[in-house]
């Protein structure tokens, strides 16, 4: 990666590496356009333990075409849970 970007011409920052979240990135990327903060904040939502995120996440991974493994459902979980959610592990 850090040799991808040199050949790019870009600098590489240690630090502006460790702040990349690829769960942030994956979730706007993909999701944010139906299901911005109103989907997650609602009081009636339908998820309600940290398991029952991650089903979520993987579920609309499928339904959304986008095949999404399981180290990407585990970003965008955590992500989310970090973000919005809250829920004990």
């Amino acid at each position: 990666m850090v040799v991808a970007l040199a050949a790019l011409g870009g600098t590489f920052s240690p630090a502006a590496f460790a702040e990349f979240d690829r769960g942030r990135a994956l979730y706007e990327n993909h999701c944010r356009q139906c299901h911005d903060s109103w989907a997650h904040n609602y009081e009636g939502r339908a998820v309600a333990n940290y398991s029952g995120l991650r089903e979520r996440v993987a579920s609309w991974s499928l339904h959304s075409g986008l095949g999404w493994n399981a180290e990407e459902i585990g970003d965008v979980t955590e992500y989310l849970n970090r973000r919005f959610y809250q829920l004990t592990k």
